[in-house]
């Protein structure tokens, strides 16, 4: 009987501490990585392109589609509001409030916007947004068909992307969605600021 009885404390004794390990190091690891993914996403240069392939379709006007589309690519912000023009084939965007803002929100993950003068931060903000457009407009027209142009208004300033401006930037823009093409031609030249500064002007075509 009193070996019946150690079993039993030793089994729970057991049972409570892989459930510490459970609850105390492997839930805790899973979360800081879940975590640690979804914070890469709101990037550019380290955003998943298998997160957004799911959204690939050959309509932009599978509207819910084109929607989620967009807020799962960086630059989400709760202000977003969405136009579909089916007749023209085009997306566009309403960020309700000035691109530094969006920038800076879209950064407030990032723990250096705690320093710099305020040109230096405008200029980090202003870089991040015009790299995420070049982004988000590669992947648009890169997973919906039929998409031709978008439009990202933002309080201050808009612009138009079309399709021919973003394919133009890249050697083979139909096998662009290769994981290794993406990083390669997409991913890799967004850490570059000038590159970032010359395609904004190249395709960012500013709307009175």
């Amino acid at each position: 009987m009193k070996n019946k009885n150690k079993l039993i404390i030793g089994l729970l004794m057991a049972g409570i501490a892989l459930f510490s390990i459970v609850q105390f190091v492997i839930v805790p690891q899973y979360n800081a990585k879940e975590e640690q993914y979804l914070s890469a996403q709101l990037e550019a240069t380290t955003h998943d392109i298998n997160y957004i392939l799911p959204y690939k379709n050959e309509y932009m006007g599978n509207n819910s589609n084109t929607i989620n589309l967009f807020w799962h690519l960086p630059l989400a912000t709760s202000e977003m509001k969405f136009q579909l023009v089916s007749d023209s084939f085009t997306v566009q965007i309403d960020y309700q409030d000035i691109l530094l803002n969006v920038g800076n929100e879209s950064m407030s993950h990032k723990s250096f916007a705690a320093f710099g003068s305020t040109d230096e931060l405008n200029e980090i903000y202003e870089n991040e947004v015009k790299k995420s457009l070049i982004y988000n407009s590669t992947a648009a027209f890169a997973l919906i068909d039929n998409l031709e142009y978008i439009i990202y208004r933002f309080s201050d300033v808009s612009y138009k992307v079309g399709r021919e401006e973003i394919e133009a930037l890249y050697i083979d823009f139909a096998s662009i969605l290769n994981e290794t093409n993406w990083k390669n031609e997409v991913q890799n030249n967004l850490k570059d600021n000038s590159y970032v500064a010359d395609i904004a002007k190249e395709i960012l075509n500013e709307l009175e």
